[in-house]
């Protein structure tokens, strides 16, 4: 059975607000904890391109962390890309996001992670990620409507 977090919510902007907002603009409602080396962290980038690669940046001098690749890229609709961990020793998850219009200009946003079997202790794991999915996205959510993360 595949362990995965899953949350779907309504964001008051069309798709291509979202998804601006979720892949350029991810510097502006992300934050501590949900990072791989707090102490070094100066952003996040990802290239935005099918294969291209999501960084947790260390400075302006090309050092950081690979958190993954992205494997789906279908603008401003869906988006998917392998996540993973320093400590995770090479194993990752999926993480996809479907953005859909609704009747009234908004967006329905629907976000997966699964893979959590393949990590150790993954019940704490996908618990973990369950409680940053809530925060995260409610931090996206704010800043979308309201332009600050909350």
């Amino acid at each position: 059975m595949s362990k995965k977090v899953e949350r779907t919510l309504t964001i008051a902007a069309p798709p291509e607000r979202v998804w601006q907002a979720w892949v350029s603009e991810m510097n502006q409602w992300w934050t501590k904890p949900y990072y791989n080396d707090h102490g070094r962290v100066t952003g996040l980038h990802m290239e935005p391109k099918l294969g291209g690669r999501y960084i947790e940046k260390w400075g302006e001098d090309g050092a950081g962390f690979l958190i993954g690749t992205i494997v789906e890229w279908l603008p401003p609709l869906r988006l998917a890309y392998t996540w993973s961990e320093r400590g995770w020793g090479g194993a990752n998850t999926l993480i996809r996001i479907e953005l859909q219009p609704d009747e009234q200009g908004g967006t329905r946003l629907t976000f997966i992670q699964e893979g959590f079997e393949r990590l150790p202790d993954s019940d704490r794991m996908r618990d973990g990620y369950d409680y940053g999915c809530v925060e995260l996205t409610g931090r996206l959510k704010a800043y979308v409507e309201k332009g600050k993360a909350g």
